[in-house]
C-alpha cells in the first residue's frame, strides 16, 4: 500500500465514520487505510474534487460494493506473476 500522505490526518475523521458504518454492515476487514487507498487510487484517480467538503461527501457516499469492486480488481491485478516468475514450458506444453 503507498504510504499516508500528509493530507490522510484531515480525513481521518470521515473515514472512520465510514469504517463503522461498514462494520455494521458486518465488514469488519476494511480499514480506514484501505478506505483511504480507495480515495487516492480510484475514487480521485483522475480528478480529486476541488473543496474539502466535496472530498468528504465522495468519502461519505462510497457504497461497500464500490468498495469491495475495487477491492476485488486490485486483488486480481496485483496476483499476477511476472514472467519472470512464471514456468513458460508449463504453460505452452
Amino acid at each position: 500500500m503507498n504510504t499516508l500522505s500528509s493530507d490522510f490526518e484531515h480525513y481521518e475523521l470521515w473515514l472512520q465514520k465510514k469504517q463503522n458504518e461498514f462494520r455494521r454492515n458486518g465488514y469488519d476487514q476494511v480499514s480506514v487505510e484501505d478506505l483511504w487507498e480507495y480515495c487516492t487510487d480510484f475514487l480521485w484517480k483522475r480528478q480529486r474534487p476541488e473543496r474539502y467538503y466535496q472530498e468528504i461527501e465522495d468519502i461519505l457516499s462510497i457504497q461497500s460494493n464500490d468498495y469491495f469492486n475495487y477491492a476485488s480488481l486490485k486483488a486480481q491485478v496485483y496476483s499476477i506473476s511476472s514472467l519472470d516468475e512464471m514456468e513458460l514450458d508449463d504453460l505452452l506444453g
